[in-house]
């Protein structure tokens, strides 16, 4: 981590101060892409110096909290939080808690509850949530800052810190607080300490480092876990192309465009790219113009093997999955050589260096063997110090271990093998279900592109199966069949009773299907 001593951010030291150093050795490299336009590493420490110098006029100092509200993948986001934490602050966004997206922005009373939990001291913004901003401010009591946001502070990019020297990096304070709607819609707050931080950032570096430098494409939030993995491509000497929202096309028109040879995407954007390909008549990376792409990073839900295995011939051995949760950031990995073996496209790959995963059983917490099906715990530097709120962090937090809520099992290997959440598992006939099986099953039918099976509490008290599923173009499917299908590859009590086709399944705030407004649409359809 060592920065030249003559410039004034390094005696912070930490990731930031490393990346600032790495930027100022070439300022006239392009590092950032953003709405057509590169900018420059000096142009990122010049916007770096200004929020600083803004911030502390502010009165953000050590142990302070800046909230964030700017347009999707601004690389507003990566200098404000440089910015803050060289000042020994924490930042929470409030645009979104969707890590899958943040084009679909919270309520307002959302967001203003998000600012007074955190206890922010100011309110960073861009002109795009300037409106937002301002109103969000005022009913907060904070001050507002913001490059050309009227009624703002102006932030003014310079070479200027101000008299007031950097904090020094502690790894027990806090880093952000990211919140998550998880499966109770309502966002809670999690602290990530600065050690938690540092570790999923140099453990990328150490985990992905490549001969040449890289260009990395982003398609989904910065505020969220990949907010680290872009540090890690700036320490490494990459630069970042960032898209406010993944979509096929424009997608593959940036990866051409920018020679990309790596990209961070959620595995139901992985889905609708490989869906988009065939639709084009694109079955080669060559023909698609991805044959550059060396790594492609996908995570948010284990992969189905049907899809799986179609992503893998298209692009052999640069997949890499990754499972976490907000709250333990990455867990385990299946690594590249992995994808290529049948077997273990079923698995989410084995623990990451530094991490140790146990199973309990669900109801004693009794510690598993290999095999048995229990709950996945996890014990890693990067978990979270805990939830704002100490009664949910209880919940999770015990004994060392943080609690995950998925269901799976490990086997003689070491692979992880997930089967669901805990809250999700249904009970069908005295049988328990667990709907991720069912909905892998499913995939393996030609023409279903997505499938999400849940339980349904019927009139008569009892738990039914129901299902919805999306069609890949130009194809149709017989439920009937499908049903058939499940009945004899599984068991009567995984045949969905009901099975809905949509144009699209809906998703939460946590950018999965979204369960209970699918047993909404199928009483409408009762």
């Amino acid at each position: 981590m060592a920065t030249d001593s003559g410039e004034w951010w390094a005696a912070a030291g930490g990731y930031v101060a490393e990346l600032l150093s790495v930027l100022a050795k070439e300022p006239e490299k392009p590092v950032l892409h953003h709405r057509g336009s590169w900018i420059t590493g000096g142009a990122h420490l010049g916007s770096v110096t200004g929020t600083y110098r803004a911030l502390h006029e502010c009165g953000v100092g050590h142990g302070t909290v800046v909230a964030v509200l700017t347009s999707p993948n601004s690389p507003d986001i990566l200098g404000v939080r440089h910015a803050a934490h060289l000042l020994g602050a924490a930042v929470g966004h409030l645009r979104s808690t969707n890590p899958g997206s943040s084009t679909a922005m919270l309520s307002v009373d959302d967001q203003l509850d998000i600012l007074r939990t955190t206890g922010a001291a100011v309110l960073y913004a861009d002109r795009d949530s300037a409106d937002r901003a301002a109103e969000l401010a005022r009913r907060a009591g904070v001050p507002l800052i913001g490059p050309g946001v009227p009624g703002a502070l102006e932030v003014t990019p310079g070479d200027d810190p101000g008299p007031h020297r950097p904090v020094p990096w502690s790894p027990e304070d806090l880093a952000a607080i990211a919140f998550t709607s998880g499966s109770t819609g309502r966002p809670k707050g999690i602290r990530k300490s600065r050690r938690s931080w540092d570790s999923v950032v140099y453990g990328t570096i150490a985990l992905g480092r490549e001969a040449e430098r890289i260009t990395a494409l982003i398609g989904t939030p910065l505020s969220q876990t990949v907010g680290q993995l872009a540090d890690a491509a700036l320490i490494d000497g990459g630069r970042l192309v960032l898209l406010e929202e993944f979509a096929p096309d424009p997608w593959i028109q940036a990866v051409n465009e920018h020679a990309v040879t790596r990209t961070f995407m959620a595995t139901s954007h992985l889905y609708r790219l490989l869906d988009r390909l065939e639709e084009r008549g694109l079955r080669d990376p060559v023909a698609a113009g991805l044959a550059g792409l060396r790594r492609i990073d996908y995570a948010g839900s284990p992969a189905a093997p049907a899809r799986l295995a179609e992503a893998v011939k298209l692009f052999g051995p640069s997949l890499f999955q990754q499972y976490g949760t907000s709250e333990s950031a990455r867990i385990s990995c299946l690594l590249p050589e992995d994808h290529a073996d049948p077997e273990l496209q079923a698995t989410v790959g084995r623990p990451f260096p530094g991490v140790e995963i146990g199973i309990s059983d669900l109801e004693t917490g009794a510690p598993l063997d290999d095999g048995q099906v229990g709950e996945v715990r996890v014990r890693s530097p990067h978990v979270m110090d805990g939830y704002l709120d100490e009664v949910l962090t209880a919940r999770v937090l015990r004994d060392g271990w943080y609690h995950t809520g998925d269901i799976g099992y490990r086997d003689e290997r070491g692979y992880l093998h997930l089967l669901d959440r805990v809250a999700d598992m249904a009970k069908i006939d005295g049988v328990k279900v667990y709907p991720t099986v069912v909905e892998r099953a499913m995939l393996t039918l030609p023409g279903i592109a997505q499938a999400v099976v849940y339980g349904f509490l019927g009139k008569d008290g009892m738990e039914h199966l129901h299902a919805a599923i999306t069609l890949r173009p130009g194809t149709s499917v017989a439920i009937d069949a499908v049903r058939g299908h499940l009945g004899n590859i599984l068991s009567p009590a995984h045949v969905p009773e009901q099975v809905l086709v949509l144009d699209e399944i809906p998703l939460n705030a946590a950018g999965k299907p979204d369960k209970p407004r699918l047993r909404l649409e199928h009483a409408s359809h009762a």
